[in-house]
């Protein structure tokens, strides 16, 4: 895979949060797409294809969860695939398995650390 074509899509009510992703994944050479909402987030998703997908779990209006489910009931055979991470500050096992069994595929503990995002982040890349 060329780096120069690797995407992730961040969607993140909180523009803080979406910038210190943005500045963690710059060692990556990755292209960062961003979204302030789940909506806006499909709606890209429907018109760029994306590499890796990282969301947050709580916002306003559509939560990561349902998000989730909704990329991955897509007609689109890849946004069924695309692996996407969910942010949360959340430990509730309760939460994860919920979001697990929507189709997430891993989880990354707010305050993000930048060794967990880029080593997850690595790590889902190099299986695409």
């Amino acid at each position: 895979m060329s780096t120069n074509s690797t995407k992730v899509l961040l969607v993140d009510d909180s523009p803080t949060v979406r910038n210190i992703v943005k500045i963690y994944l710059m060692n990556l050479r990755v292209e960062a797409l961003e979204a302030d909402d789940a909506t806006r987030a499909l709606k890209i998703l429907q018109l760029v294809p994306v590499n890796l997908v990282i969301a947050d779990i709580n916002m306003p209006g559509m939560d990561g969860i349902t998000f989730v489910k909704e990329v991955r009931a897509s007609k689109n055979a890849q946004l069924r695939t695309v692996p996407i991470l969910l942010l949360t500050a959340e430990k509730n096992v309760d939460l994860r398995q919920r979001g697990t069994e929507a189709g997430a595929n891993a989880f990354i503990q707010k305050p993000v650390s930048h060794h967990e995002l880029t080593e997850t982040v690595r790590q889902f890349l190099s299986k695409a």
